[in-house]
């Protein structure tokens, strides 16, 4: 997995870097071989979080603008890891032939 980050109208300290890298380094356990570039900055006093991801699925883009830089970068992580998992459940279930989990199939039955 590659991080690249890069700030813009922003000095990127120390702690921004570690928050970001230490946030980021979660969505590695959903696809391997991600290639991402973060954007952090500054517009209209609003804090920006820009995150592109490019997988073996595809391109996927989480931009999040907060007044707290560091709320930002967290929705952006969220908002990329809902895409890499509905991504990641749609391809399992191409491979099955569409076929539904047991846990569904056990909900329908009346069972729980």
């Amino acid at each position: 997995m590659t991080i690249n980050i890069t700030g813009r109208h922003l000095d990127l300290t120390p702690a921004i870097r570690n928050h970001a890298e230490k946030k980021i380094a979660k969505l590695g356990r959903l696809v391997e071989d991600l290639d991402l570039h973060v954007t952090l900055g500054v517009v209209n006093h609003q804090q920006s979080c820009t995150i592109v991801a490019r997988g073996r699925g595809g391109t996927y883009t989480g931009e999040v603008t907060d007044d707290d830089l560091f709320a930002a970068i967290n929705e952006a992580v969220d908002v990329l890891a809902r895409q890499l998992r509905k991504s990641k459940t749609s391809r399992l279930a191409d491979r099955r032939g569409g076929a539904e989990s047991i846990r569904h199939l056990g909900e329908e039955a009346g069972e729980a």
